[in-house]
């Protein structure tokens, strides 16, 4: 089994990198052992931690596309330490085609639905963002302009875990088979979950819009990313294990079948670690379905 770990971490401009990731020949209970990325040219620091930016958003919600670019803009800054779910949930996200409204898409699901109503995450409209589902001055989830500070302090801390995803994909079928294998890498009171979600980017639809200069009320043809499409394993995933071992890999394997309207080569594969009591993230990592 060849186990890698995504590729962490780069802050600062939008950069092109080529990202060679060393690899690691182990059975079931082998150690990972550092380093756990190689970034040529760049003298990557693959100490610290994943992030995970959930984006509550909706395309009737005016605000809604400046905050996607907001976050999208900080995946890609953050060049493989930044994971953004947007997730579409509550009133904004309803499909309204009457009188001539233009917003037919329906990108809500079980699991989104299930953390916009769940009280500890305080999600009361769009747009609204978790990062490492962490409070913030005090809040667990806040306004677009809190993003930015919010995942720099998150991304400042010791890396918790690596995890390496591997799909496998029957185009006849549209069946996924999905394994995540994972390793603690600091010791850790309480319960952890994998969580493990699909998504899909390049979808064109109707979003209501407020970016200045171009303040257009619709953007017809907008290009929705990061889609939350469903769960591999519920809302809030499995337990992982109920004694925190630093020293084996733990094994997880799903399958999932691709709706019928899903791009393939669109979709890809969020997994993430998070403490079962207090929902906070320890770990994230991504991998597409289809891999050119």
């Amino acid at each position: 089994m060849i186990i890698k770990d995504q590729p962490m971490i780069k802050m600062g401009k939008l950069l092109s990198l080529l990202i060679l990731v060393t690899g690691f020949l182990l059975q079931s209970c082998d150690k990972l052992e550092a380093p756990y990325a190689v970034v040529k040219k760049i003298k990557a620091d693959t100490t610290r931690r994943a992030v995970l930016l959930e984006d509550y958003t909706g395309h009737k919600c005016t605000n809604c596309a400046p905050a996607a670019r907001t976050a999208h803009t900080l995946e890609k800054g953050y060049d493989g330490q930044v994971f953004v779910i947007a997730v579409h949930a509550g009133n904004f996200a309803e499909p309204d085609t009457s009188h001539g409204q233009p917003f037919k898409e329906d990108f809500r699901c079980a699991a989104g639905n299930a953390w916009y109503s769940n009280p500890i995450f305080k999600i009361d409209g769009n747009p609204k963002g978790m990062v490492n589902r962490v409070p913030y001055n005090g809040k667990i989830s806040y306004i677009p302009a809190q993003w930015t500070d919010a995942v720099a302090t998150q991304a400042k801390l010791q890396k918790a875990a690596v995890m390496s995803i591997g799909n496998t994909y029957n185009a006849a079928t549209r069946l996924l088979t999905t394994r995540v294998d994972s390793r603690f890498l600091i010791c850790n009171q309480g319960k952890y979950n994998l969580c493990v979600v699909i998504q899909e980017d390049s979808i064109i639809g109707a979003q209501a819009n407020a970016i200045p200069p171009d303040s257009t009320p619709v953007i017809y043809h907008f290009v929705f990313m990061d889609v939350l499409r469903g769960s591999l394993n519920g809302p809030y995933g499995e337990e992982l294990t109920a004694l925190i071992d630093t020293t084996s890999v733990i094994t997880k394997t799903y399958e999932y079948t691709l709706d019928p309207a899903w791009v393939p080569k669109h979709c890809k594969i969020t997994a993430f670690i998070a403490n079962a009591e207090t929902y906070e993230v320890m770990h994230a990592a991504r991998k597409k379905v289809i891999v050119n």
